[in-house]
């Protein structure tokens, strides 16, 4: 009985304790209160003065730089000389450098030129080389194909091509092929040859081509065949958009595809990233064999959100061909993406190297996995990897049950603390305390980033960040942060009089209420399903944070240390989760910045802004609480000096451009003909000039002041805003359905026409037919190169059928009236262009079919035929500064009514 008397007492003892002071302070037994700092004799020099902020804050952003290092590191390139000649399993990038500049040539290719024929011939006969020398058998096919789908994006569009190439090597494997020649199971990898006009295209995507040569080559060594078959795809027309992969639908190669794996680009240099993911098999894959994976599905988000306005072949493969797996891309440098600078100069030593020791392990994995036997319904995936040391996946369901448990982790971890001080209600009430510390410091970093912006944006030049990444930091990130800290001290200085805790504690009660804030906003983010592919955002360094947290409590608790010793213990367990948080910063910002050179956004700056708060906010509250271990006495002087080289970057006005590039204004010029005709075919108004669509703030702005510094005055107009009201794509030509959003904002300059294309372009009539309501259009179209279609039904009519449509899908509408277009291509040259032939069949009142029906615009392109510039068109080109990066289109628009 003494005995359990005796561990009472004991366990008593062990116990906090807290008690009231006369003056209504709480007094803490064996709990380190502000008595403590006496006990431990701290005397004021031995505190961490508030300049030693700028010290932590260099620790940190040199951990970014460290972490910008592991980002940026490649492998050491093998060459031919280190590898025998029956090894299967070591890439070579010397070898595929070979392979590369025999696809790439010296001039764009794009689809429907006679140099893309030519880049095509040559890469079959590239294939053919390799498949002569194999060990295991290799197939190869020149595939011709016309066809057509409904591209269902923002703008849905009739996608139509005609005979375009794509050129096919299957490695055969022990599935191999049916009796009708149709592949058995096998592996699809991917890649398109055709570049954008005036671009090389050397990244995007001429080096993962020639990655896979090089995989084919080496993987063709081996002595015995691989399970699956596996089809190389060098697609001829993905540029054109996203053709030739469907064509490739057709082919009877493309039936045993189980899986594939989608190679493309948005950017040049780096690691290539996994980006969207539909077949956690391919992912598990991925993780067990690449080495530096890198892998984010946030980037998923940003894609399918259209934040990244591009798409690629993955849409096909997941959309018609119900075929799962993952997509790659680059999506650094993507300055260089579809310009002049995307040249194979720039890219870096060891770069196509890691692509090589990523796909070549990757597709000898997966070749020989019986599990991809079959296919499985594309589903999606959490996926991300840690500082490229290995990737995390799961299922989307997953998804839920692992970041409620984090949730859980971290309200216990909220729960630690507040039984090593106390579970009193005391205890609650200063926690809520400091959780309103907490957003009162984050709402005034907010407020000052709100009020710099707009600033900056009215009294300087926008999108600086081009040329200049690294000032987000001071732009957008410091102002969200000096206040936050300042915030912090003062409330902490009003609740130090009250709680009686002391610094160390007081800093430990800090980081405990970001975890309480972030655990409640994880578990509300778990109620948002288009949010599960970017949670783990949070819930990954919650995590590191919890689990940290759980250490640093129980040293504090149970070790009397020093603030010195405190501030490096919590430096020291912040360092996995703030790395973390800073991968995904750098990914982030290195595929978002870029992107506002593209957008067409008036105030690009604002979206950065927000991009960057959110990731200012993410990151610093992987160390929120920390400021609270420095003492407050002259942290005016230290905040002050941030805050003056701050102000002082934020309104110097650094160019977004270069001359030297990579960082470019992007023009795209249209030099047009615009003819109006009657329903009896007789032109009725034409206007010749060059359009200059906007695609940053200053693409107009820009151009003007240049002709007149060489001594050019043309009449011009800006504003189309009443006739983007009045007609489709407001009267003006359009190569790109998505383009059309930055029409009414465009500059046009009155100049004389564009060199006349033969044959001349155009649409008749060669057949009208009514019965009842339905008539029928018989059309004939005269092709160019490139062409697009729009369809306008009269008010009172409707279209129900489109001959060349699987289905019908209306644009947009103009005036009440729904709109509908077709993208056309020739997508291979050969010289001379068939005409096209379909029939509109529209539901048509009987009193209206006496007169119009529908109006019909046809957009004829050349889109890279340099040298059929008239005189002037070239001066103007030459007049205008070296940073302009030109894609230059030939366009006759014609307007009908039938």
């Amino acid at each position: 009985m003494s005995n359990l008397k005796e561990a009472e007492v004991e366990l008593q003892e062990l116990k906090p304790k807290r008690a009231i002071s006369k003056n209504g302070t709480p007094e803490y037994v064996d709990v380190p209160s502000r008595d403590h700092d006496k006990d431990r004799d701290e005397k004021p020099w031995q505190r961490i003065p508030s300049t030693i902020i700028i010290v932590v804050l260099g620790v940190y952003l040199l951990l970014g730089y460290f972490t910008q290092l592991i980002e940026d590191n490649m492998p050491t390139p093998y060459q031919d000389a280190d590898i025998t000649r029956e090894s299967s399993d070591i890439f070579s990038e010397e070898s595929a450098w070979r392979y590369l500049y025999t696809i790439l040539g010296d001039e764009p290719r794009v689809a429907g030129t006679e140099y893309h024929l030519n880049k095509t011939r040559d890469l079959k006969n590239m294939l053919d080389q390799i498949a002569a020398q194999s060990r295991i058998p290799i197939r190869t096919d020149w595939q011709f194909v016309t066809g057509s789908y409904l591209m269902n994006s923002s703008t849905p569009f009739l996608n139509y091509y005609h005979n375009l190439s794509n050129v096919v090597a299957v490695l055969e494997g022990e599935s191999g092929f049916n009796s009708d020649g149709s592949t058995r199971s096998s592996i699809l990898v991917n890649c398109h040859y055709d570049s954008v006009p005036f671009a090389l295209g050397a990244s995007d995507n001429v080096v993962f081509c020639a990655v896979m040569a090089e995989t084919l080559e080496k993987m063709s060594r081996r002595a015995r065949p691989y399970r699956h078959n596996i089809v190389f795809l060098f697609n001829g027309a993905e540029e054109n958009p996203l053709q030739a992969s469907h064509g490739f639908l057709q082919h009877s190669w493309s039936r045993g595809a189980t899986v594939v794996v989608n190679l493309d680009a948005a950017g040049m240099n780096g690691k290539p990233a996994v980006f969207q993911a539909t077949d956690l098999r391919l992912l598990r894959a991925f993780r067990r064999v690449v080495p530096r994976p890198n892998a984010q599905s946030f980037g998923e988000y940003l894609f399918q959100s259209g934040v990244i306005p591009s798409d690629t072949d993955f849409r096909i493969w997941r959309d018609f061909g119900n075929i799962s797996g993952i997509d790659i891309a680059y999506s650094k440098w993507g300055h260089v993406y579809h310009t002049r600078y995307d040249h194979p100069s720039l890219v870096r030593e060891g770069v196509v190297q890691c692509a090589g020791d990523m796909l070549l392990p990757l597709l000898t994995e997966l070749a020989d996995l019986q599990d991809l036997e079959n296919k499985v319904e594309p589903s999606g995936a959490v996926y991300y990897d840690f500082l490229n040391l290995s990737v995390i996946a799961y299922s989307k369901p997953a998804a839920h049950a692992i970041d409620a448990l984090i949730a859980l982790l971290a309200l216990l971890s909220v729960a630690y603390y507040a039984w090593l001080v106390g579970p009193r209600w005391t205890t609650v009430q200063e926690l809520l305390y400091a959780v309103l510390g907490r957003i009162a410091a984050m709402l005034a970093g907010v407020l000052a980033v709100l009020i710099f912006v707009p600033l900056m944006v009215v009294t300087t030049i926008q999108m600086r960040y081009l040329s200049y990444p690294w000032l987000v930091v001071p732009l957008y990130w410091m102002p969200y942060l000096v206040p936050a800290v300042i915030v912090s001290h003062l409330y902490d200085r009003w609740r130090t009089s009250k709680s009686g805790l002391n610094r160390s504690i007081r800093a430990l009660q800090a980081m405990a209420a970001t975890r309480l804030l972030l655990g409640a906003v994880l578990v509300v983010l778990t109620c948002v399903p288009s949010l599960t592919t970017v949670r783990y955002a949070l819930s990954f360094p919650l995590m590191f944070m919890s689990c940290a947290a759980i250490v640093s409590l129980t040293v504090v608790r149970y070790f009397r240390m020093k603030a010195w010793r405190h501030l490096v213990l919590e430096v020291a367990l912040s360092l996995p989760g703030t790395m973390f948080a800073f991968s995904l910063v750098l990914r982030a910002d290195a595929m978002v910045l870029p992107v506002m050179g593209r957008s067409g956004l008036d105030r690009p700056d604002y979206l950065i802004a927000a991009v960057n708060l959110a990731l200012a906010a993410l990151t610093c509250s992987t160390v929120s609480g920390i400021e609270l271990l420095f003492s407050r006495r002259r942290l005016w002087i230290t905040a002050g000096f941030v805050s003056l080289v701050c102000l002082v970057l934020m309104f110097i006005p650094f160019s977004p451009y270069s001359d030297d590039g990579p960082s470019t204004q992007r023009h795209y010029w249209f030099h047009s003909e615009i003819k109006s005709h009657d329903i009896n075919g007789a032109v009725t108004a034409s206007t010749t000039g060059v359009l200059v669509t906007k695609h940053d703030p200053y693409s107009s702005d820009r151009v003007l002041p240049a002709l007149r510094d060489h001594g050019i005055s043309l009449h011009s107009r800006t504003d189309f805003s009443e006739d983007c009201q009045r007609y489709v794509f407001c009267n003006l030509p359009l190569y790109r359905v998505s383009f059309g959003q930055y029409l009414k904002d465009a500059l046009f300059l009155y100049t004389s026409g564009p060199a006349p294309f033969d044959p001349e372009p155009g649409i008749r009539v060669v057949g009208r037919d009514c019965l009842g309501e339905t008539c029928t259009l018989q059309l004939n179209m005269t092709a160019a190169p490139h062409n697009m279609v729009t369809v306008w039904p009269r008010a009172g009519a409707r279209l129900a059928a489109w001959s060349l449509a699987p289905r019908l899908q209306a644009t947009g509408d103009v005036a009440g009236r729904p709109y509908y277009v077709m993208v056309h291509s020739e997508a291979t040259y050969k010289g001379s262009l068939d005409t096209l032939a379909f029939n509109l069949t529209l539901v048509v009142p009987l009193s209206m079919q006496n007169g119009p029906l529908v109006d019909v615009s046809h957009h004829a392109h050349k889109i890279h035929h340099p040298k059929d510039y008239t005189t002037q068109f070239a001066e103007l080109l030459d007049a205008m500064p070296k940073y302009f990066n030109f894609a230059n289109f030939m366009t006759f628009r014609n307007n009908y009514v039938f």
